[in-house]
């Protein structure tokens, strides 16, 4: 969804930036929050902070995100649970897909939920579906799609969407768009003549960065500071948000059309929401004058 990769640099939020977003997000009604990365875990005592800032505002943390990258053995994983379930860890939502399985042997995914299980943190199994799938599979190694696919059968990919929702935006729109319908630039921008206000004003599920930059609508390479939250956006600091919400796709493309003289490259897009990330990368590269809504940076750059 954010691009996220081995290739980012290693960066973590600190406990003042924490403290600051989780006060506004309190302010703006929200109890309860989930964390998740990159992998938190990476830097058990950052995370460590993290919770304690949570209990200090009086924020509940549901559950921390891992993908299990940072489990050596049940001895050290113990370790470290047992410390932050002191600072108030209750749940991890263990991640289990192939496309985490690229990565990250599936050993460590194991041996993170019978750490879990030795602790006393609950185990959000996320999804627990793919547990039988990797394990067709050597556990010491990881595997790529192309294995998977052999595997099961050419249609993998896209049995995969019918097993659990996955937003279409960053990483996926690669991963997806040689086994989807796509459609030329021309329907996409007919097919959706209105703004984006309604996803980009959905707060039924957002996320907040490392940086305290509020992510509207999950348009994952969108960002608004958290000063910023709770007013009207302006339209000189925010010419892209405020173009998308009032005018949409068409009024995304008309603006990087003048701007820095966009034109399509490729010949079909998933959604309008695949176009948009191809207009705001070229936008990124020319060096469009509003280049601060466009955070985190790393999420246009494609890893070498």
């Amino acid at each position: 969804m954010y691009n996220c990769g081995p290739h980012w640099e290693k960066r973590y939020m600190d406990s003042a930036t924490a403290e600051d977003t989780l006060r506004m997000v309190r302010l703006l009604g929200c109890r309860s929050v989930h964390i998740g990365g990159g992998e938190p875990l990476l830097r058990p005592d950052n995370l460590a902070e993290i919770l304690e800032v949570a209990r200090r505002v009086d924020v509940s943390v549901e559950y921390v995100e891992t993908n299990s990258s940072w489990f050596k053995d049940l001895e050290s994983a113990k370790s470290i649970l047992y410390k932050l379930r002191e600072k108030g860890l209750k749940t991890l939502l263990v991640s289990i897909s192939p496309f985490h399985n690229e990565h990250i042997p599936f050993f460590k995914v194991k041996g993170v939920i019978q750490s879990c299980r030795k602790t006393g943190i609950t185990v959000f199994p996320w999804i627990n579906g793919f547990f039988k799938d990797l394990n067709e599979f050597n556990d010491l190694k990881t595997h790529s799609l192309k294995e998977f696919e052999d595997k099961f059968g050419n249609d993998y990919l896209l049995s995969i969407l019918r097993r659990y929702w996955i937003h279409m935006g960053g990483r996926a729109l690669d991963t997806f768009r040689p086994v989807l319908t796509n459609k030329s630039f021309q329907q996409i921008i007919d097919e959706n003549s209105g703004g984006c206000a309604r996803e980009l004003s959905d707060t039924s599920h957002f996320h907040m960065d490392l940086f305290g930059n509020y992510i509207p609508g999950l348009c994952s390479g969108l960002s608004v500071s958290t000063k910023d939250l709770g007013k009207p956006l302006s339209e000189n600091k925010y010419p892209v948000i405020t173009t998308l919400f009032t005018s949409g796709i068409k009024g995304i493309y008309d603006l990087a059309r003048k701007a820095v003289a966009y034109a399509p490259a490729r010949s079909g897009y998933i959604n309008k929401c695949d176009l948009c990330t191809e207009i705001r990368t070229v936008m990124v590269v020319k060096k469009f004058a509003g280049l601060s809504e466009f955070n985190p940076r790393e999420f246009y750059r494609k890893p070498k």
